[in-house]
């Protein structure tokens, strides 16, 4: 999943943001919006033992952040875009079943997130309705990040809470779980004989909690029933009302996998998800574990490794949820399909690749959906705003049994959040500031987009069996091998005759241009990735810096670099060893002087600290 450096969900988050989001709306009008709101609002299944909540940023750094250019509105399709005019009313129908049944995820990705972030959220209405102008920025923040803690697109951390902390397992263990009690906690029960419970415990779809001194996992469709049971019912009314066989017998599957735990059916729904190419509308229940840090964790303890492997027990970290809605663009959808019939040759070109099983073959290349989506609605982790937004995901992940029994992945690509982040006078600023003027005419929306196509593509390639020996590791390698493929793709693609030189140098072009890292981030896995692409193309001459602080690059250089650094992440991957990914990372993620320059005039150039999205169809559901 390539993330924008840069996430709507609810109908008063549109109602708070529409038009007025970067003026400064009259109390009166604000807090009615929210009173007449809260009163339909959700409730969690799950609620905080913790009771007193406390702002954490003043009213002057709330201000500041809410400025106009530093809180940016991304927009999704309304009713007066061709995209949703030219749909057949069965369809229209049922979209708006589909937004309705994605507004019921927005708790259960809270839950997951942060223990606190659903009374959090309760207490900021109730102070918002007591004429708490600071509570009512602070809301507007929320809204964004969609929580707590989030990240702005300086890597800093905002944290909305006093005293709120980052928590290793988020909202997927108990609050006061160390790592350390963690691991004590798992070898104790394997050395009673609960392997069963341990294995239920690291799967990564479950909750867990105490259970005296010990620890028990709840399944997701247990732990989130009333809302996965929502869900369901709206996927079946969409299922009746859409024009298409294919989309409604997924969407009949999806909902009744949200029902019962039971992996086979996910399996199957993931399955014809990933077939899905000729469908009028996107529909994703997106599964993605990339922020729980308390299951990965075991891989650092030798004993306890030991011992899940005498059980046969694999750690898989938890999934994330989101929900995505979206209109299929016929047109952008036909440049995607062709690249697909390249997926074999691609493999080929993979470093090392006769050391690995090859998932892609000209037998199952046509397994290779991909589509473009004008987005009609995204939730969860899809709509969140942490320093990045997604613009695209390959799924479902090798961790899915559907994957793991034979099926195929499927890309979707999000037309509005990639149209969203280089425009008007900010990409000006950024080109001045930021790439020798001899440059610029290299730099390009559809560069952008050819590299994010490659990297998603790239992500169905390499090695696939044992990542999770990487531990927290896994989705660091595995986007940096996504990234460094890209640029190698590019030149192989070249050969082949499907991109011209033009395209290449457009592409590497505008990618070093868009993805300057605006701050040391050693935590986002994306922001990693830049900082040592950056730093092997400052060693190696494909990227030169002037005392200004302004780039010139030398494609040549890059290509020669990033197939360099490709070989490196497949290294690591094959060699499951938490330990050489972690020294790779730390050697090569140090921040140099040219960084800090770079960094420096970008930030100057774009003021952007956090974003929001603005969905006009939500108003269709009502």
């Amino acid at each position: 999943m390539r993330i924008l450096p840069l996430y709507s969900y609810s109908s008063h988050t549109d109602i708070l943001f529409h038009k007025n989001s970067n003026k400064n709306m009259s109390k009166e009008n604000s807090y009615s919006s929210i009173k007449k709101l809260s009163s339909n609002y959700y409730t969690p299944t799950f609620t905080s033992n913790k009771h007193h909540h406390h702002l954490n940023l003043s009213e002057a750094e709330l201000r500041e952040r809410l400025l106009p250019d530093r809180f940016v509105p991304i927009t999704l399709i309304d009713k007066n875009s061709s995209a949703y005019k030219n749909l057949a009313q069965g369809d229209k129908d049922a979209l708006k079943y589909l937004i309705n049944a994605a507004q019921y995820i927005e708790p259960v990705a809270y839950k997951l997130d942060n223990p606190n972030n659903i009374s959090f959220e309760k207490y900021l209405l109730s102070e918002i309705n007591k004429g708490n102008n600071q509570a009512y920025m602070t809301y507007r923040l929320f809204n964004g990040q969609k929580g707590i803690i989030g990240k702005d697109t300086q890597s800093d951390i905002v944290v909305l809470e006093k005293h709120a902390k980052q928590l290793p397992g988020k909202g997927f263990y108990p609050e006061d779980l160390s790592v350390e009690e963690f691991h004590e906690i798992l070898k104790n029960m394997l050395n009673n004989g609960e392997a069963d419970e341990v294995k239920k415990i690291l799967n990564l779809r479950s909750i867990v909690v105490r259970e005296g001194n010990k620890l028990k996992a709840i399944d997701y469709t247990e732990a989130f029933k009333k809302e996965f049971r929502r869900i369901a019912l709206n996927l079946e009314r969409a299922a009746k009302s859409s024009t298409n066989p294919q989309f409604a017998e997924y969407l009949t599957n999806q909902a009744a996998a949200l029902k019962v735990n039971d992996p086979m059916l996910d399996c199957k729904a993931d399955k014809l998800w990933a077939k899905m190419q000729d469908t009028p509308l996107e529909f994703t229940i997106g599964r993605e574990c990339y922020t729980d840090e308390m299951t990965p964790s075991v891989m650092r303890n030798p004993e306890l490794v030991e011992l899940l492997n005498k059980h046969g027990i694999k750690a898989y970290a938890k999934d994330n949820l989101g929900i995505r809605v979206g209109i299929v663009d016929k047109e952008g959808t036909k440049f995607l399909s062709e690249i697909k019939h390249y997926l074999p040759y691609m493999a080929s070109k993979m470093p090392l690749n006769n050391m690995y099983e090859q998932h892609i073959n000209s037998a199952i290349k046509s397994d290779a959906a991909m589509v473009d989506v004008d987005l009609a609605y995204v939730s969860g982790h899809f709509a969140e705003y942490r320093g990045g937004i997604t613009i695209a995901s390959n799924l479902p992940n090798e961790d899915k049994l559907a994957v793991q029994t034979g099926g195929g992945r499927r890309t979707v690509y999000h037309k509005q959040m990639r149209d969203a982040k280089f425009a008007g006078e900010a990409l000006n600023r950024r080109l001045n500031l930021l790439l020798n003027p001899e440059q610029h005419k290299y730099f390009s929306n559809s560069g952008i987009h050819n590299f994010t196509i490659l990297h998603e593509n790239v992500h169905t390639l390499g090695p696939k069996l044992n990542l999770e020996r990487l531990g927290t590791y896994k989705n660091k390698i595995e986007e940096f091998k996504a990234d460094t493929g890209a640029f190698v793709m590019f030149d192989e693609l070249r050969k082949k005759g499907f991109y011209t030189e033009q395209q290449v140098r457009e592409g590497v072009i505008s990618y070093i241009t868009g993805y300057v890292p605006k701050g040391h981030d050693t935590t986002s896995a994306h922001r990693i990735c830049d900082i040592m692409q950056f730093n092997k193309f400052l060693a190696n001459g494909g990227i030169e810096v002037s005392e200004k602080g302004v780039m010139t690059i030398n494609v040549q250089k890059v290509l020669q670099g990033a197939r360099e650094m490709l070989t490196d992440a497949i290294k690591i991957q094959l060699s499951g060893d938490a330990n050489v990914a972690k020294e790779y990372i730390e050697r090569n993620t140090k921040w140099s002087e040219s960084l800090e320059l770079l960094s420096q005039n970008l930030r100057a150039a774009d003021r952007k600290l956090n974003s929001y999205i603005i969905s006009p169809l939500i108003k269709t559901i009502k």
